[in-house]
This record gives C-alpha cells, structure tokens and sequence, in this order.
C-alpha cells in the first residue's frame, strides 16, 4: 500500500468518525487550516535563517575579509551574485517565483482554482532568501506569503479537498505567512481575506483563517520571539488641527505610492521585453544596479530597517530622506523588476515611513507645535502601503500591530483611506492587481473576468423551470415554494411573457397578515421592472445583474422588447460552470505541472 493510500485511509476514517461524533461540518477544514499554519510558521523561521546565512556568507565572511575592506565598493556585486542564482533557479524549475509572488497567489485563487504548484514553497524559499541575503530591496512577507499558499495548496491538493475548501486553505497559508513573519495575526486574516480571497467575510472563510494565523504567530513566537517589529515611543495627535495635515499626506501618499507602482512595472516591462538578455541573467543586472543604488546608502539593503527605525524614532535631514524615499523606489524596481524574488511590504513601509518623516518635518519647520516627525513616519507607512495595495484596512492594521502604537490610529485611519482613495482615482490596478491585468487575465471579485466574459448563457438555460402566473393565489404560491429548492420564480402573462418575479423577500411582509392574505394574488406581490436576461448575455453580465440585487436566478427572454419568456439561469448553475471552464480552460494543457 502507498503512502497517498495509507494517509486516504485515515483521511476517511477521520471524516466517518467526525460524521458519527455529529461534528461541525467545518472541523475537518480546521484542522488542515491549522496543519497548514503550523508548517508554514516554521517556513517562516527557516526563511529568517536562509536570508541570515546568506547575509552572513557574503557581508560578514566574505565581505570583511582585507580585499573587500580595501576596495568597498565591490559590495554592489553582491546583490548581482545573489541575482544570477536566483535566475539560475528560476530559469530551470519554475518561473512564477520570481517577482514579488502576491499576484501569482491572487491569480492561482481567480485564475486556477487554488492551484499552485508543490516546488513553489521550496524554490521561493532558497530564492528570496538569496535575494533579501545578498542586498537585494525586498521583504519577506511576499515570499512567505507565496510559500504558505503553496502549503495550503499541496495539501488541499494531496488530500483531494474540494475547489471551494482548496481556496480557503491557499487563504489560510497567506493569512500564516503575513502574520508569522510580521508578529501580526489580524492582519494577516485581514489581508488574505480582502486582497487574496477578494473580500470574502463569510464564516466559512473566516474561522479556518483565524486559526491558521493565530497557530503560525505562535510558532512563529516560540522560534523568534514576540517583540514588536518596530520599539519605537508612542506617538499621539498634537492637536485636531493637525487633521488638514494628516489629509493633505494621504492624498500626497496615493501620488507616490502611484509613482512606486508605474515605476516598478515600468522597469519589469523593460526587462521583460526590451532587453533582449538570456532570462537568467537579467535578475543579475537588476542586482547589480540595485548594488550600485545602495553604494553610498546601505540602508537600501533588504535586511537593513535601520533607516525606518531612525525615521521612527529620530530627526533624520530632510534632504536625506527625500534621497533615501526615492532611491528605495529605484532600488525595489531593479530588484524585483528584474526577477528577483521578495515582497513589497518592506520597502513600502521603508517608502512610507520616509515620506512621513520628511513631511513631519517640513509641517513642523511652519507649525513648530505639531506632533514629531516620528508620528508622520508612522502614518506614512500606512498611507504608502495602503495606497500601493489599495486595502486600507490590512494597512492600518498591520502598522498597529507592528508597532503596538494605538494612539495615532485616527489619524493613521484618515491617512490611510485618503491614500487609497486618491491611488484608485489615479490608477484602477493596485500594486498586486496591475501585473495580472497586464497578462490578460483580468481578474474582478476574485474571479477570472476573460472566462466570465467568453461564455454566454444561451447554452445553460434551464427551460423547464417552475414558474408563477400573474393571477395565482397567495395559497398556491405557498405551495409551489414549499414543493421546490428554489425561493425566487418567475411572474409570467397568459402570454408567457415576463411580468415579474416573486421572492421569499417578497412574500416576508404579507405571511403573517392572515386578514389580508388569502386575497392576494401574485400581480400584487411580485416584483415589477425586474432584470431580465438575453441568450447571448455573457456569465459575467448575468452575474452582475444577479448580485446588484442579489438575486437566486433571473428569468431569461427572446428580448427585452417582447419579453417572451425562455428560461431561468441561476447563480449556482453560472458559478459551477464558470469553475468548470476556468479550471480546466487554464490547466488543461498544463495538467503535468503539478509536481
């Protein structure tokens, strides 16, 4: 016997016991959910240590030997050498480690129903790890992120869960990775469920998430320790005053953080298709030039948060900071443009907290009563990342838990939301959304748009469906919803042309007047002027018109001017077949890559 068929065994024998025990439906999922944040805190701890070997190899053993201290500024090669390996790794096992991983985890959720490939969590590993260890501008938490989706992933795919359930589990191994690395488990939850899973709050969805997070933090905790991210003094609003001030930054922070995004695909393009290099080499030049960037500021290297702390903590010179903002800006584009591998957290913090700092600074050259430049440093890390991702919620959270600083959460909110604002009314594409919308695999409320768009209802007409007539007595369409599965009929003429629908919701206020009940008919309760549907309507257009109002089906007609009546196509049916053609459509020619 096999082991996949040993673990199916207990696999089955688990499901058999939790059905006799009359267990939550959901307790199975809560287990994988917590399996998957036990692995993939200890994936964070052994990331720590890759990024740290590699740092101490090449700055410490190599970097302090007599050659290197004679001639310094041979450190650019560092992030170069660090770059060659990683597009030596990429080039030969699997390109979609490169970059900042985040998109490739939203795109595998909407695009390929959770499906990611096993190498991924390896290779993202040894990658990022060369690429933060050796100088390269990046963080942690894109790489963690993309490695415990892989692990909800892997798992959801080995334990053959179903679509739904794997989604949640690639949610789950987001979710532990951006709360094991940063200390921050709401905001983990919080990121994976408005960026990751496209805002799905349901229970379901929630509690294995919660779990997830909560079990990497503490074992994330337990190897690292449970201090802040950042100790820095507890800051407050001077005065209410200050409001026009912490405005006039969010608005100001949607503008740079737009500059960040064009900047770092501006440069991604141009290596991608302009510059006609062997792929593996091109991660190796963006080092190089992120090296030369970070010559005479080594604050840039990715393992170095010594300049957000002194921005944080310290009066830092304003043209300083202005240089080191962005520099960081260059410095992140040629790292992961190029092809290396890291997140965006990082240095949009690094960004934001150079920003505040320096727009702390010239608010209090004017107005010498207002709070320190350290407070708008603060903010200015939220209001960069949530203008970069556009989720002021995950922003504002994960500054505070970072920080433990809950006294400037007014304005940290204010802040933060302006940013968002004033980044989507500029530029539609978030950091993470914009690369996948290049690709063409446009992606809207967490599903594959190109897909949605292709497929038209004609086909998928149900048109034996139970519909009410006009004149039909409340008693009778009583009956008729109890007898069916569906809450949500059709009103058709003697015609059969469409002349309403009628609702559960529509039933609601006149079930318990029994006085007046008995004399009504479906003309008088019915919905009038509803959406309608045509054959060539496409599943996104269906879809759409259902969830404005959040419909169960919509009937479908010949035409909206005649409204003869030819079917109903519901929600359900649409999101099966939609799953259906998205998986397969997508993974069909590439069915053996799931090693």
């Amino acid at each position: 016997m096999s082991t996949f068929e040993r673990i199916r065994q207990i696999q089955i024998k688990l499901l058999r016991l939790f059905y006799k025990l009359d267990a939550p439906a959901d307790l199975y999922l809560m287990l994988l959910a917590a399996l998957v944040g036990l692995l993939t805190g200890v994936g964070a701890y052994l990331l720590n240590l890759i990024v740290e070997g590699v740092h101490h190899g090449l700055f410490v053993e190599v970097g302090e030997k007599s050659f290197f201290q004679e001639y310094e500024s041979l450190r650019i090669i560092f992030p170069a050498v660090g770059g060659l390996i990683v597009g030596l790794l990429t080039w030969k096992f699997s390109p979609e480690v490169k970059g900042h991983g985040i998109p490739g985890v939203m795109e595998a959720v909407a695009v390929k129903g959770g499906i990611i490939r096993k190498r991924v969590s390896v290779l993202t590993s040894i990658n990022s790890g060369l690429t933060i260890g050796s100088g390269g501008s990046a963080g942690k938490e894109g790489p963690i992120v993309q490695i415990g989706a892989a692990i909800g992933s892997s798992i959801g795919q080995y334990l053959r869960v179903s679509q739904k359930r794997l989604k949640i589990l690639v949610g789950c191994g987001a979710a532990a990775g951006l709360a094991a690395v940063f200390n921050a488990p709401i905001a983990g939850v919080l990121f994976s469920i408005e960026i990751i899973l496209a805002a799905d709050f349901s229970l379901a969805v929630f509690t294995p998430i919660v779990i997830s997070s909560v079990i990497a933090t503490a074992m994330a905790r337990y190897l690292v320790g449970s201090s802040p991210l950042f100790n820095i003094p507890s800051y407050s609003l001077a005065s209410p005053a200050e409001y026009p001030f912490y405005l006039l930054m969010g608005i100001l922070g949607g503008v740079l953080s737009v500059l960040f995004i064009k900047t770092l695909y501006w440069v991604e393009d141009f290596f991608e298709d302009k510059l006609k290099l062997p792929a593996f080499v091109k991660p190796a030049l963006g080092g190089l030039l992120a090296g030369l960037v970070a010559w005479k500021m080594p604050e840039l290297y990715g393992f170095d948060d010594s300049a957000t702390y002194t921005a944080l903590t310290g009066a830092p010179d304003v043209w300083l900071l202005a240089g080191l903002m962005f520099a960081k800006i260059l410095a992140t584009s040629f790292t992961l443009g190029s092809g290396g591998t890291g997140g965006l957290f990082t240095p949009s913090l690094f960004i934001g907290a150079m920003f505040g700092a320096l727009f702390g600074s010239l608010v209090g050259m004017f107005f010498p009563d207002s709070a320190p430049a350290g407070a708008y440093a603060l903010v200015g890390m939220g209001v960069i990342v949530a203008g970069t991702i556009h989720a002021p919620l995950s922003a504002f959270l994960i500054i505070f838990e970072i920080t433990r600083d809950y006294q400037i959460i007014l304005p940290l909110m204010l802040g933060t939301v302006t940013a968002t604002i004033t980044a989507r009314w500029i530029l539609k594409d978030s950091i993470y959304t914009m690369r996948i919308s290049q690709i063409s695999k446009r992606v809207f409320g967490g599903r594959n748009k190109d897909v949605l768009e292709r497929l038209t209802i004609g086909p998928f007409i149900n048109k034996n469906p139970t519909v009410i007539y006009e004149h039909t007595p409340i008693e009778d369409i009583i009956k008729i919803m109890m007898q069916s599965s569906r809450s949500t009929f059709p009103v058709l003429n003697r015609a059969r042309q469409v002349v309403g629908i009628i609702t559960m919701r529509d039933l609601r206020p006149i079930i318990f007047e029994r006085e007046v009940a008995p004399l009504l008919l479906a003309t008088d309760i019915m919905s009038e002027n509803v959406f309608v549907l045509e054959p060539q309507n496409s599943l996104g257009e269906a879809l759409r018109k259902m969830e404005i109002d959040d419909y169960e089906l919509l009937p479908v007609v010949e035409s909206e001017k005649n409204m003869k009546f030819l079917g109903t196509i519901s929600r359900d049916e649409i999101n099966r077949r939609y799953t259906k053609e998205n998986l397969l459509d997508n993974e069909w020619a590439g069915a053996g890559e799931n090693e």
